[in-house]
């Protein structure tokens, strides 16, 4: 799996947005410098590449270790109640939330004389001719 690491440029960076996320959610810090932005050849459109340091203040956190982690299900298996594995997690439920609704035809909201219905915006015309009669 793809984990978004970048190590022939960096060992602590990664073009993966999730991932930059739930490294400083444990609080992972950005490098100085703490992204770039690049485009051309090999490149679809724009790619943001975040840089973080090597570990947390702490020191509980290794920044390498937490990106070989984040694509690594067996590490996930082996560690279910590490911060980190709860962040992937939550991130995953958020990315699957959004792509459900996104699947899902939105309803127009009509109001007419105190009633109100919820139309799909892809009824056919007999359907909405069913439901603005009820109005």
């Amino acid at each position: 799996m793809n984990t978004g690491s970048v190590s022939h440029i960096s060992s602590t960076a990664t073009t993966n947005t999730s991932l930059a996320a739930a490294l400083t959610a444990v609080g992972i810090p950005l490098s100085a410098k703490p992204f770039i932005k690049v485009v051309g050849d090999g490149v679809g459109g724009e790619r943001t590449m975040w840089f973080f340091e090597q570990q947390s203040p702490c020191g509980k956190f290794k920044t390498k270790e937490l990106i070989a982690a984040w694509g690594d299900d067996t590490w996930h298996l082996a560690h279910p109640e590490h911060p980190f594995a709860y962040i992937k997690c939550a991130l995953s439920n958020r990315e699957r939330l959004v792509d459900k609704v996104k699947q899902d035809v939105p309803l127009a909201c009509i109001k007419r004389r105190g009633k109100i219905a919820f139309i799909p915006l892809n009824a056919t015309l007999h359907e909405q001719d069913m439901f603005l009669r009820k109005l």
